[in-house]
């Protein structure tokens, strides 16, 4: 060492007499001597050393090298690397470069080379001990300097000397190298820490509920969401958040949504808005419904023209069955109605309340069937298979729904069912069978009988056609829809598609409820409510009528599009988003500036370059995290498949 000192002095006292100056200061000359002296040692390493004397002078030199080390370390080092660190990252930012791996590599160099420059190791194997010993304790210490940006500086410094570092290891094994690590522990801590506040770190991301990602499996809430989204007859692919339903990653999600990196946030958002309206539309198509897009005046006239053919067809059957029951003789057939009189008789003063008892009355003494006593009651008269069928006709079309009127009628025609029981032949048995499912299917069940009867002297319904689909559906009981379902289905192919356009309305019911509002996507396409959709489905859902409306497998398809919805569009109680903290953020930023310039003593240029930096960083770390929440539901599914297209 000496020799060089010496050596240095000498070039820069004698370089004015060779007439081109190469050195200004004894600084560089000793720097040139010291590499001459590193290939002296280099070639020096393979051969044994002699034996040395002085043991304490040794200790001596070790200890001013190992003083020599922590100083340029601690000074020149460190701030050979803030200024190389500098220099690279401006270097990167005018090229466009900024945030990309090789940036990060080319600053990582730059910072390397200013640190090289200025940091000595120990090249004697007492000081190399030393600082080794030094570095050990140095492990307890903080993060002393929190602007070195490279974990690996200090160590990677030494490669300039390594010649003289590997010749020495021969002698003494891994204590040189051990002590290079030890020199560089303190620093490496307080690197590894800015090194992540400015994102040279890559964070791992984490999967639903805090756990690690790598090969995690996902719980069995999380697992069913997906496989409840994805069963559905359009796919509707979750995010991370929209699977686990955990409140920090839900925050985060809806947070970033809002801001400049949430844009594959948003485009999911509407992704799987369509999906679900694109779900409505698959649901509708199964029914095999035709007049749905049209609205409810189509499906419900479709009802009414079913109902209406069906009845006539029946009334036709009917009465082609008793006129060939006439025709063979079987409907003059002798009847006794005196148990039919006394039933009159017994009811006169209920006539005032129920009409249908003068009718029956009424009907009787016109038929010559019943005779009417000065006291206003009647007594029997002989009567026929015909004139009892008739009397009975005139009964059921006075009934109507009154429940009264009801209650009489029934009494009446069981009584005349009880007179006539065992008479005529087969003939108007057919006759007398095919009345009765006439009047059960159309006659006797408002769900029906209001659909194809006609307004009192009008040719228009009791029933509106545009207020079919709410009478028969969204107000009718389970038991009504389902005895509307029965006959629509047994009154031929106009009323099995009736029957569908039915069901095609209820979706389209459903869907138009859910999205109702004034929202659109950027589209166009209207924004599902899901307060709204869940509010249609369970007013729909209540007393099992979906299940009878819809079947089971489309009933249930409903649910889980309701399901699937909530996990999308709600987040959990106490998931916290800030919707407004644009204030909050500016002061902080301002605080953190001013105590930044206050700990580093950096001017506050080079903190906004840092800063610029470590906001780039952070923008990559949040993009990341944004694309594992988006593909994190369908890997954990192990689910490929391809994305639904708008």
């Amino acid at each position: 060492m000496a020799a060089a000192q010496e050596y240095a002095a000498w070039i820069v006292e004698n370089q004015s007499k060779r007439g081109t100056p190469e050195f200004s200061t004894v600084a560089q000359a000793f720097e040139m001597a010291r590499q001459q002296e590193n290939v002296a040692a280099t070639q020096a390493q393979v051969r044994t050393p002699e034996p040395e004397t002085g043991g304490i002078a040794r200790q001596l030199v070790g200890a001013g090298e190992t003083a020599l080390t922590l100083g340029t370390g601690i000074v020149g080092g460190t701030f050979g690397m803030i200024g190389g660190g500098l220099t690279g990252l401006l270097e990167q930012v005018k090229a466009g470069k900024f945030g990309t791996k090789e940036a990060a590599d080319a600053i990582e160099k730059s910072m390397l080379a200013g640190a090289q420059r200025y940091t000595y190791m120990p090249t004697t194997p007492e000081g190399q001990e030393q600082v080794q010993a030094i570095g050990k304790l140095g492990e307890m210490f903080p993060a002393i300097m929190p602007t070195v940006t490279a974990p690996g500086a200090i160590v990677q410094a030494t490669r300039q000397v390594a010649p003289i570092v590997e010749a020495t290891a021969l002698r003494t094994g891994a204590t040189a190298q051990q002590a290079a690590r030890a020199a560089a522990a303190p620093f490496q801590r307080g690197a590894q820490a800015i090194r992540e506040g400015l994102g040279f770190e890559t964070e791992v991301p984490t999967a639903i509920g805090g756990r690690a990602s790598g090969g995690a499996a996902a719980t069995s809430m999380e697992l069913q969401r997906m496989t409840t989204a994805e069963g559905l007859k359009v796919p509707v692919t979750l995010t991370k958040g929209a699977a686990g339903r955990d409140a920090e990653q839900l925050a985060f999600e809806k947070e970033q949504m809002k801001g400049p990196l949430g844009a594959p946030l948003r485009q999911r958002a509407e992704e799987n808005n369509l999906q679900i309206l694109q779900n409505f539309d698959a649901l509708l198509d199964e029914t095999g419904a035709a007049d749905a897009m049209a609205g409810p005046y189509a499906s419900g006239n479709k009802a009414i023209d079913a109902l209406s053919q069906g009845w006539k067809d029946a009334k036709t059957k009917t009465r082609n069955a008793y006129a060939d029951a006439e025709q063979k003789g079987e409907l003059a057939a002798p009847v006794t109605l005196d148990n039919f009189a006394k039933l009159i008789n017994q009811t006169i003063p209920e006539s005032e309340v129920a009409p249908v008892l003068k009718v029956a009355k009424q009907k009787g003494v016109q038929l010559g069937i019943l005779q009417e006593l000065p006291d206003g009651t009647v007594q029997a008269l002989p009567a026929t298979l015909k004139d009892s069928e008739l009397l009975r006709r005139s009964i059921s079309n006075a009934t109507g729904f009154d429940p009264t009127n009801q209650l009489f009628g029934r009494q009446m025609k069981t009584s005349l069912d009880e007179a006539t029981a065992g008479l005529g032949g087969d003939a108007y048995a057919k006759a007398r069978a095919l009345r009765e499912e006439q009047a059960r299917k159309y006659e006797n069940r408002a769900i029906v009988a209001n659909l194809v009867t006609k307004r009192k002297g009008m040719d228009d319904p009791k029933v509106e056609a545009s207020k079919v689909f709410d009478r028969s559906i969204v107000n009718a009981s389970p038991e009504e829809i389902t005895f509307l379902k029965r006959v629509l289905i047994t009154s031929g192919d106009d009323g099995r598609q009736a029957w569908k356009e039915l069901q095609g309305a209820t979706i389209k019911h459903i869907e138009g409820l859910a999205t109702q509002g004034m929202q659109t996507d950027s589209s166009g396409r209207p924004i599902v409510s899901v307060a709204k959709l869940n509010q249609a489905v369970n007013a729909l859902d209540a007393n099992n009528r979906l299940d009878i409306i819809l079947g089971k497998e489309k009933a249930q398809m409903i649910r889980d599009l309701n399901e699937v919805a909530k996990y999308v569009n709600t987040v959990p109680p106490g998931t916290l988003i800030n919707n407004s903290g644009t204030a909050g953020a500016l002061m902080a930023a301002m605080g953190e500036a001013g105590a930044t310039a206050a700990l580093t003593g950096l001017p506050l240029p080079v903190i906004s370059i840092l800063r610029a930096a470590n906001m780039q960083m952070k923008n990559n770390k949040t993009k990341a995290k944004i694309m594992a929440s988006l593909n994190k539901a369908e890997k954990a599914a192990g689910i490929n498949k391809a994305k639904t297209e708008p």
